[in-house]
């Protein structure tokens, strides 16, 4: 009797957490986390969101595609999706796991969205996903792209980001190769008029989802 094979998608979601898992040991800085995240905390990142009007959503940092491919089942049929990856074989690995033409790659910095957006859709964004790990990054590189897409939404619009629960108290950063603290929510609310969060204990490890509006 011959093996039994495992599902597609099955298969395709094991790679993903090891191509993941794999780039985070390799430049934790960059990842912000070793495995891709929940769904408990995908669901609070969009929630908010309200996707399913959106004419345009951005997402920040796709990884493996984990949040991209739950964007795309909440959208409409008519909505442009944006994933921004600065990593090739993380923004390609997106591309296989979620071929659909209303997602279009962008390869860069999410501080350079102005550059990378197409001109319609500048100042017109509707949601703004961020998985990047702002924690880890210097002042002036997180304010920058926080500005960016403060820049990049339109009215009305909500920029989504998380920080991880124990970075209120601790976290180690590889490249700097040192201990520090970082709070989100003040940071946050030097550049957005309106800023709620949302606990998510469920998530490993557990996470704060925040919902930006009116950027300052």
């Amino acid at each position: 009797m011959p093996p039994v094979k495992a599902p597609r998608s099955a298969v395709d979601r094991a790679r993903a957490v090891w191509r993941f898992f794999g780039r985070g040991l390799r430049d934790f800085d960059t990842t912000a986390s070793l495995v891709p995240s929940s769904p408990f905390l995908v669901e609070a990142m969009l929630r908010p969101a309200r996707l399913g009007a959106a004419r345009c959503v951005v997402e920040l940092g796709t990884g493996t595609g984990t949040l991209t491919r739950e964007i795309l089942a909440r959208v409409g049929p008519a909505c442009v999706v944006y994933g921004v990856e600065l990593d090739p074989s993380l923004a390609d690995a997106t591309l296989r796991r979620c071929a659909d033409p209303r997602l279009r790659a962008l390869r860069g910095s999410a501080a350079d969205l102005a550059r990378l957006l197409e001109p319609a859709h500048l100042g017109a964004v509707d949601a703004i996903v961020s998985s990047l790990g702002l924690s880890l990054m210097d002042e002036e590189q997180r304010a920058s792209i926080v500005r960016a897409a403060g820049l990049a939404l339109g009215p009305g619009g909500v920029f989504m980001q998380y920080a991880y629960l124990h970075a209120r108290w601790f976290a180690y950063s590889q490249a700097r190769a040192s201990w520090f603290r970082w709070r989100a929510r003040p940071f946050l609310e030097r550049h957005f008029g309106a800023v709620d969060g949302e606990l998510i204990v469920a998530n490993l490890p557990p996470a704060v989802a925040y919902a930006c509006r009116a950027p300052r």
